[in-house]
């Protein structure tokens, strides 16, 4: 077993870590927080009822597809811990993980400090990182070799799964959003 950085923000769950040179193809899914309710602290904004709508019925049909995370981060506002804890229990219930708040998934973090961070996080099948806009689509965007005038946006509660081996340039496996899901627009 080949040891890991525990420094940066990242810890290995051994029971659910994949165990694959850096070259493995790892999947992650960003995951934008559901409809929040409107609130004076914007760091304190829970979901809407709305919004745990959205997050159950995205973990369902990511449940549905097979997906278990082996790893989880959020960013530390309410709604996006909300969020994650909703998808986790959902499509992790037999596989259970603690989700780790990052501050790196916040919008104020640029996108190279993000880069690094990705490229530093223990190998995985399957990550999931639930965040904010604008910031959670350039980052889909970055990996995917697209443009900032290129249209991609993640909707309240919509979810990007981009497939990778070496955490620079990935491939769009496919975009979910809760109007897919027949749950209205998710704005």
């Amino acid at each position: 077993m080949r040891s890991i950085d525990r420094s940066q923000h990242a810890t290995r769950n051994t029971q659910h870590v994949a165990r694959a040179s850096r070259t493995s193809p790892m999947k992650f899914y960003f995951l934008r927080h559901a409809e929040a309710l409107a609130g004076a602290d914007d760091a304190q904004r829970p979901l809407s009822p709305t919004g745990r709508r959205q997050a159950r019925e995205v973990a369902r049909a990511l449940s549905r597809a097979g997906v278990v995370f082996d790893l989880a981060f959020t960013s530390p506002l309410v709604r996006a811990k909300q969020t994650v804890a909703i998808t986790l229990e959902i499509t992790n219930e037999q596989s259970v993980i603690a989700p780790q708040e990052s501050p790196v998934l916040l919008n104020e973090t640029d996108a190279e400090r993000f880069a690094d961070w990705l490229a530093q996080l223990p190998e995985a099948r399957h990550v999931l990182l639930v965040g904010h806009e604008p910031s959670l689509s350039a980052r889909v965007r970055r990996l995917l070799g697209l443009g900032r005038t290129e249209a991609l946006e993640l909707s309240k509660g919509a979810v990007a799964c981009v497939k990778t081996a070496d955490r620079r340039v990935g491939t769009l496996k496919f975009l979910l959003t809760p109007k897919s899901l027949g749950l209205g627009s998710g704005r």
